[in-house]
């Protein structure tokens, strides 16, 4: 009997393998923005080029000037009307004139191409913008000033098209400005990072999924989550305050995506959370009937009096828990190790235990008594992927 080949597969599964590759390969792993290596596949042979080529050419990387321009010289329109999904690299500089010449706006001119190479995608519904490492030169004397301008540097006309999802990979010390010229109405996906600016209120009816990454700008410490979005109805909800300066989530903004969720919610992703409450947390978790996916890294400072695992509710399928002191704070070795007992003795015996398990605890209280054997014998038991390793840093992806 022949060896079984990837051609000689039915095209149907042929198809779907190519669009996981294609999923797999737009991950951001370690902060950097994926390449096009996807499109090498495509020269492999001509059926798969036939075959694969109507998905690959759904999704375009463009990292820094050369690629920006290389996409603008030797891209059909064909192949850029195809573009549903694409990664760039946004410089965010423009020019203005040291002088208003008259009344009338003067539209800004981008120092970079990348508003020539967006034009150009008119089917666009996913935009996903990193910072650009690899810039253009500013100008010398004499010549206009420069300014930052976030989005007029992509779409310096004013018009952008209606996206369904909108993800900013900037570093804390980028300033960031979104919704200059990009409609918040229909995205249902936002991730913002940098040195966020927003205005007082976004209406984001179809808002569902907000993930708030190393933000360094003011705007969250002076407004909750729900009166900046008003009218969105999340299901989905990620934090990380990923930078020693970002903005830092308080009880009140907790309250706040439950109360902007209206008990929908369904992923909690809390990542380096210090000033959080026990109580706040195990409050919201009781609120929150459908949550299936929830994922905490507490810093303690000096509480941890109420034990809010006792909260978790039955629907949770995914838990991943990680609680440790601040390096100035006493450790709280009885409360921590409560929240173990409660893992052993309720959660993972319970009726319907959380399947994926992830836990990330002081070392000396999982050895002491042996608790991490019986932890591991009771996942056996109950059918439960235990892991107990460091999962913070890819959360936001690995979920």
């Amino acid at each position: 009997m022949a060896e079984p080949t990837f051609l000689g597969m039915p095209v149907e599964v042929r198809l779907v393998i190519y669009d996981m590759y294609l999923m797999k390969h737009q991950r951001v792993r370690q902060k950097c923005q994926p390449a096009n290596d996807h499109l090498k596949l495509l020269r492999t042979c001509r059926q798969i080029y036939e075959e694969a080529r109507p998905i690959f050419w759904r999704y375009v990387s463009l990292r820094n000037e050369l690629e920006i321009n290389a996409f603008i010289l030797n891209a059909s329109d064909a192949m850029a009307a195809r573009i549903l999904w694409a990664d760039v690299a946004n410089d965010g500089r423009v020019f203005k004139p040291l002088e208003r010449i008259s009344k009338q706006e003067v539209i800004p001119s981008p120092l970079s191409n990348l508003h020539l190479a967006l034009r150009r995608m008119p089917s666009l519904q996913r935009l996903r913008v990193s910072r650009c490492n690899f810039c253009c030169p500013g100008s010398g004397s004499g010549a206009p000033r420069l300014a930052l301008e976030f989005e007029f540097a992509m779409y310096p006309s004013a018009t952008a098209p209606r996206l369904s999802a909108y993800e900013i990979f900037m570093d804390a010390e980028s300033r960031v400005q979104p919704f200059q010229v990009i409609s918040p109405r229909s995205v249902e996906k936002l991730r913002l990072s940098g040195e966020v600016r927003l205005p007082p209120s976004v209406e984001a009816p179809a808002l569902r999924q907000v993930t708030l990454h190393s933000i360094t700008g003011n705007h969250f410490d002076r407004n909750n989550i729900e009166s900046s979005f008003p009218g969105a109805c999340l299901e989905s909800f990620l934090y990380a305050q990923g930078h020693r300066l970002g903005f830092e989530l308080r009880n009140r903004h907790l309250e706040s995506v439950v109360a902007l969720s209206g008990s929908r919610l369904r992923t909690l992703v809390l990542l380096g959370c210090s000033r959080l409450s026990s109580a706040c947390i195990a409050s919201c978790l009781e609120q929150l009937p459908l949550l299936e996916i929830f994922a905490l890294s507490l810093v303690t400072v000096d509480e941890l009096r109420t034990n809010f695992l006792l909260s978790l509710p039955l629907t949770v399928s995914v838990l991943k828990v990680h609680v440790v002191n601040a390096w100035y704070a006493v450790p709280l070795r009885v409360e921590e190790r409560g929240l173990l007992d409660a893992l052993e003795n309720s959660i993972m015996v319970r009726e319907k235990p959380p399947k994926r398990t992830t836990l990330n605890f002081r070392e000396q209280l999982l050895l002491e008594d042996g608790r991490k054997e019986r932890l591991m014998e009771l996942a056996q038991l109950h059918d439960i992927d235990l892991c107990i390793k460091p999962w913070e840093n890819d959360c936001e992806h690995a979920i």
